[in-house]
């Protein structure tokens, strides 16, 4: 699945939106939040790495890379119309590709939202 940039999300408005209102899951390295939106033809998805998360720009960087080749790899398995945001907890730096992968995807399960078909 290709994360092209109508599949991002860009305006704050969308991640309050995201926060406030839909529901979240937590795993050991990540917060997936989800939304709901019948107004989307597809989903879309946001990254939340902060400088709580990671103190130096450049492992924030790597963080978002990973996460975007996890989504490109495993964001079919959601659900359309839905706002997605992943957001990197203080562990995540010290995970490996694989780890926040592992993660990402029990998190994404816990959402309830998962199919196995993609």
């Amino acid at each position: 699945m290709e994360l092209s940039r109508k599949r991002r999300m860009r305006d704050w408005s969308e991640f309050q939106k995201v926060r406030e209102k839909g529901t979240s899951a937590s795993g050991r390295y990540l917060v997936i939040a989800a939304h709901p939106d019948p107004t989307l033809d597809d989903r879309r998805f946001g990254l939340i790495t902060s400088k709580k998360a990671a103190r130096k720009a450049v492992t924030r960087n790597l963080l978002r890379r990973r996460f975007r080749e996890i989504i490109r790899k495993w964001g079919a398995h959601l659900p359309d119309k839905h706002r997605f945001v992943t957001i990197a907890r203080f562990r995540a730096p010290g995970a490996s590709f694989q780890e926040l992968e592992a993660d990402w995807i029990k998190t994404a399960k816990r959402l309830k939202l998962w199919t196995e078909e993609g």
